[in-house]
């Protein structure tokens, strides 16, 4: 499941945790993803969903200061777990960065300076940031709709539309 380059960092985080095997979520996408499938995953509560898409995303970023993977959450303490997720499991050359509401925003601009390969975000602030031209979504090849149904919802179906209409029209969609 995992490459050579993430091999060693995620084997360790993976033995911390007690993992013995992939859950049904996992085993079932990996792949798919790996293959740039778009994919439509319902799994309950706590049976690896954001492991299940997050390893095969850290697999493929390359580190090389261009926005790559998007993750997109409906509330910024979902955005802020994910984010966590990713920095326990990514290797030290790959930048992520939340942009979430309710945040320090001048805070938010200056790590953006830093050129992240994989942004989480919720979609006020990530649309907010790309109208100021500050959050550049143009080679975006991954777009990860987390809890897609809450995104869909008439509180954020506008925003989440509009972010979208904003990425490659070639790209993976993962919900």
């Amino acid at each position: 499941w995992l490459s050579e380059r993430t091999l060693m960092n995620t084997k360790t985080i993976w033995e911390q945790h007690g993992f013995r095997t992939l859950t049904p979520i996992q085993e079932k996408t990996q792949e798919l993803i790996k293959e740039g499938t778009d994919i439509v995953a319902i799994s309950p509560t706590g049976t690896g969903k954001t492991l299940a898409y997050v390893v095969p995303i850290l697999e493929r970023v390359k580190a090389d200061k261009t926005l790559q993977a998007l993750i997109v959450a409906p509330s910024q303490e979902l955005a802020q777990q994910i984010g966590a997720v990713i920095r326990e499991w990514k290797t030290p050359e790959i930048r992520v960065q939340v942009l979430a509401g309710g945040a320090n925003v001048k805070r938010q601009l200056e790590k953006l300076k830093e050129k992240p390969e994989i942004v989480v975000g919720t979609p006020g602030r990530l649309l907010e940031l790309s109208k100021l031209r500050k959050l550049k979504l143009h080679q975006v090849e991954l777009l990860v709709l987390d809890e897609a149904d809450y995104l869909l919802d008439p509180e954020q179906l506008n925003n989440t539309r509009e972010l979208v209409k904003k990425l490659p029209s070639e790209r993976q969609v993962l919900c």
